[in-house]
């Protein structure tokens, strides 16, 4: 891998991972469109912890904020711990449904370029429906839910549920969930915000056992020094402000500009594969 490589990736990373418009299949789309050999479960693992490092840090405060609230008894946080409380139950049918699919989507892995490509651009089309269903639909409906902190139980559950799907390449985490929040009746900076909150245990799960069973155990080899570090720290600075510019955007737009790239992005794809 080289430093070009790496910083592309790294970009491409921290661009798709908080966009609504899945950074699996990106990862998949990139390197087959510049024709390169895939980077490795040892890259991965790097982007990976470098989007979780970009999340805690654009969310210290929130994220502070729930660990007392955690270890807190008094009722000025209780509000804290509630909505702690509904992520960790929020992520248990997010690990149910990955794991689930964990097995199918390993096989895709092992598939020709030009097959996983169409998959991706299948999935891609999903989540252009996502995005696209979930604004039609809150159209319909008032809005019932402020803040992250206000989300009932069972919406937090269903939002967990969406998210566990997003293992699918080209299938959005973060699409899937703001999609699912939206659709609920949450306002879409608060959906989303709860959104990357949701993110952080199964993320962290993730990227520890990639750490402990594959890099450690399994011996995958990590990329050399230099891209290593380009590629983690391009990830991270270009995740937090992926954030930084994605939240204040979905205060006043709607989600319907990433659903039409999703999906000019798959009928693209999947027109000329079946074409040429």
């Amino acid at each position: 891998m080289t430093v070009l490589q790496a910083l592309v990736l790294g970009i491409t990373q921290g661009v798709t991972e908080f966009l609504p418009i899945s950074s699996d299949g990106h990862l998949i789309l990139i390197p087959a469109l510049f024709g390169w050999d895939r980077f490795g479960l040892g890259f991965d693992v790097v982007l990976h912890a470098a989007t979780l490092l970009a999340t805690i840090a654009y969310f210290r405060r929130d994220v502070w904020n729930l660990i007392r609230a955690v270890f807190s008894r008094g009722e000025e946080r209780a509000r804290d711990r509630r909505l702690a409380w509904f992520i960790a139950a929020a992520t248990v049918p997010s690990v149910i449904v990955a794991l689930a699919l964990e097995g199918s989507v390993e096989k895709v892995a092992l598939l020709p370029m030009t097959a996983q490509v169409a998959i991706t651009a299948g999935f891609l089309l999903v989540t252009a429906f996502c995005l696209l269903g979930a604004e039609w639909y809150a159209q319909r409906s008032s809005v019932s839910v402020g803040t992250a902190e206000d989300v009932p139980l069972l919406k937090a559950l269903a939002i967990g549920f969406a998210q566990g799907f997003a293992v699918a390449p080209g299938l959005s985490r973060s699409g899937t969930t703001i999609a699912a929040g939206v659709a609920l009746g949450i306002k879409r900076d608060e959906a989303a915000r709860f959104s990357f909150l949701l993110s952080l245990p199964i993320v962290f799960a993730a990227t520890s056992k990639k750490v402990l069973l594959d890099v450690i155990v399994g011996g995958e080899a990590l990329p050399p020094l230099v891209p290593l570090v380009v590629g983690l720290v391009t990830t991270a600075l270009v995740g937090y402000a992926a954030i930084a510019l994605l939240l204040p955007y979905v205060r006043k737009h709607s989600l319907v500009a990433f659903g039409i790239y999703t999906a000019i992005v798959g009928t693209a794809i999947l027109t000329s594969t079946f074409l040429f």
